[in-house]
């Protein structure tokens, strides 16, 4: 009987917390920055959590298991990203130093097989979701990513221009 009440209770504190930040979201991109070793952007990657809880309607034991399994997925993405750069960056050199046709197709075959691992990384891990999300809740989730960036680059766009205005952040 308590533990019905104090979800609503949270998802109520949530609502308001994400529509203030929605409204106000200059407030989030105008902190100053956090204390020696911060990320940059801790604060909207929290809202983008607070965010996905509320769209996908979690529970408690669903959102423990779902950002454990979020947390693996973008620590392995992250580290095929960071091949792509690394490839990427060969090829640059590649570039300076006028490389033969061959050099470069070693590089471009890495490229394409780590572009072939990411989406194969994104296809495991949102398959590896269905004992944790409903396929409407996973649904969601691939629609939240492109809504959410959507939201975030207006805030920022929305920022500087009040910047450049001089008007109230």
């Amino acid at each position: 009987m308590i533990r019905p009440i104090m979800e609503n209770v949270v998802m109520k504190s949530l609502c308001r917390l994400v529509a203030s930040l929605l409204l106000f979201p200059s407030v989030v991109l105008a902190q100053p920055p956090g204390p020696p070793g911060q990320r940059p952007f801790e604060r909207i990657e929290q809202l983008r959590k607070v965010r996905l809880i509320e769209m996908l309607e979690l529970n408690e034991d669903q959102s423990v298991r779902f950002f454990a399994r979020l947390n693996e997925h973008e620590n392995r993405r992250r580290a095929l990203m960071k091949e792509k750069g690394d490839a990427l960056d060969r090829i640059e050199r590649l570039i300076r130093n006028n490389a033969d046709a061959e050099e470069f197709n070693k590089e471009f075959a890495e490229v394409a097989a780590i572009d072939d691992s990411v989406a194969a990384e994104q296809r495991r891990f949102l398959a590896g979701l269905s004992d944790i999300l409903s396929v409407e809740q996973r649904g969601k989730m691939l629609l939240f990513e492109r809504r959410f960036e959507k939201e975030l680059r207006e805030a920022m766009r929305e920022a500087q221009r009040r910047r450049r205005m001089g008007g109230p952040e």
